[in-house]
């Protein structure tokens, strides 16, 4: 015969198995929160992208002619002494000079002249005098050129001239011509004229001061977008010049500065320092093109955690033996190595809180951030290997993983509407950007302590209209 056991053995027995049961159908657990951290380091250490904003000169011809015309008129030269050659001549410019272009980055053009001459004469041992006047076309060619000290200068070469009315002198009722002596003279005064009119150019064109202007505006702070509070500065480094191009109407010419375009969230406190003067021009045959910038834009905590509970919420998820799990809500934050912490309440056969890894990346495909390399946080892997092992061998985090998303469609279009707004920007009257976008991407995404901070790099070219 059996002895049964005593009634108080048997009714702990019958709590110790009900008891057993009901742990083991509802686990409840807390794991320590992970240490919420931010390296904000990541941003500031982008390598910076060079950029080349081109400015493009166009100079009129007219206006050259302009300057010209308007110094070098009128008496060109007086020689009112007989001392040397018994000659006294006077030159004066008739008419406006007008350029040709020539084809070979040279222009031609003529200068009117009406030159008077007075000759010492001996007839039969009396001095005489006799005068006359004439008109002439003096040729030259001119090819101008921009210095590296930013003048623009003409290099002009006599070409020969040529005879309106043929220069005689009228003594005692005879014709003396005098051609040979008047050309000998004009084939040394050609060259002052050359040299007068290269003198005007230098004095009169300045193309230095519009390139300066647009350098210290593009250094000034220039809010790109309201809504983000996003801000733009230009470092300038360099500028890179091609050599001059003529046709009938204009002479062309293109300056890329080189610099570093800078982004921020927020306006830059940092002190801008007006230039006064412009380094030395680089000369290049082609200048490069192109334009690259970082754009940063901002998804909140608050907005990331609206998403996540809007996918996740009520959500679901079954595991071994008939158990399941039911997600009450999830929050997100910042962690260490970049890592986006996602905090799990949980209900269901698992009551708590779980606490996955993951890192947030942008996926093409997708066009969304997700998650990669998602895991269960260590303390969290710890817990759950006493308390709920069949968690862990559930790929519960992979689920999160496949499922989790963040669509930056929003980001592309404020990229976009960003930079075209930027586009339209006038930096001083007369004075306008101007460019387009070839490409926007998302880079990188860095956690910030307000949220995932998307870098966005665009690229396309720049220029500013004079």
């Amino acid at each position: 015969m059996v002895t049964g056991l005593p009634w108080y053995i048997l009714r702990l027995s019958t709590l110790f198995v009900f008891g057993f049961l009901l742990t083991s159908c509802d686990k409840s657990i807390t794991p320590e929160k992970p240490f919420e951290t931010y390296n904000t380091s990541k941003i500031d250490s982008l390598k910076k992208e060079v950029s080349y904003i081109t400015v493009p000169i166009d100079l009129k011809v007219s206006e050259i002619e302009k300057q010209i015309n308007q110094q070098f008129k009128g008496l060109l030269y007086e020689d009112d002494s007989f001392e040397g050659d018994d000659l006294k001549v006077k030159i004066w410019k008739q008419a406006d000079l007008k350029f040709k272009a020539r084809g070979d980055g040279f222009f031609i053009f003529d200068v009117p002249l009406k030159i008077w001459v007075e000759k010492k004469v001996n007839v039969l041992g009396m001095s005489q005098s006799p005068s006359t006047q004439f008109e002439m076309k003096a040729r030259f060619s001119s090819r101008p050129f921009i210095s590296a000290n930013w003048e623009l200068k003409t290099l002009t070469n006599a070409e020969g001239f040529e005879f309106i009315t043929e220069p005689k002198l009228r003594l005692g009722g005879f014709n003396i011509p005098i051609t040979g002596i008047v050309s000998s003279l004009l084939d040394n005064y050609q060259g002052t004229i050359a040299r007068m009119i290269d003198e005007s150019v230098a004095d009169k064109v300045d193309i230095k001061t519009p390139v300066l202007t647009v350098w210290n505006k593009l250094k000034e702070p220039l809010q790109v977008s309201e809504d983000y509070d996003l801000w733009t500065n230009v470092e300038p480094q360099d500028i890179l010049m091609t050599e001059l191009r003529s046709d009938k109407d204009l002479i062309h010419t293109s300056v890329s500065i080189k610099a570093i375009i800078n982004s921020s969230v927020g306006k830059t406190e940092k002190k801008i320092r007006q230039s006064t003067e412009l380094p030395p021009i680089k000369f290049v045959k082609k200048l490069p093109e192109g334009f690259g910038v970082y754009l940063y834009n901002l998804v909140t905590f608050s907005q990331a955690e609206k998403i996540s509970n809007e996918l996740f919420r009520s959500s679901r998820y079954k595991f071994s033996g008939g158990r399941e799990i039911e997600i009450l809500g999830v929050h997100v934050f910042g962690g260490e190595k970049n890592k986006l912490i996602i905090q799990i309440n949980t209900a269901g056969d698992l009551n708590g809180t779980i606490f996955l890894t993951g890192d947030p990346v942008y996926d093409d495909k997708r066009r969304e951030l997700i998650l990669t390399n998602t895991e269960f946080d260590l303390k969290t892997k710890n817990v759950l290997k006493k308390a709920a092992l069949w968690v862990m061998e559930g790929n519960l985090e992979k689920s999160i993983e496949s499922d989790f998303g963040i669509p930056v469609d929003p980001i592309f279009e404020m990229a976009k509407s960003s930079i075209d707004e930027f586009f339209k920007t006038e930096l001083q009257n007369g004075i306008k950007l101007n460019g387009k976008v070839n490409e926007i991407k998302p880079i990188g995404v860095n956690l910030q302590p307000e949220g995932l901070m998307t870098i966005v790099e665009i690229n396309g070219d720049l220029g500013v209209k004079l």
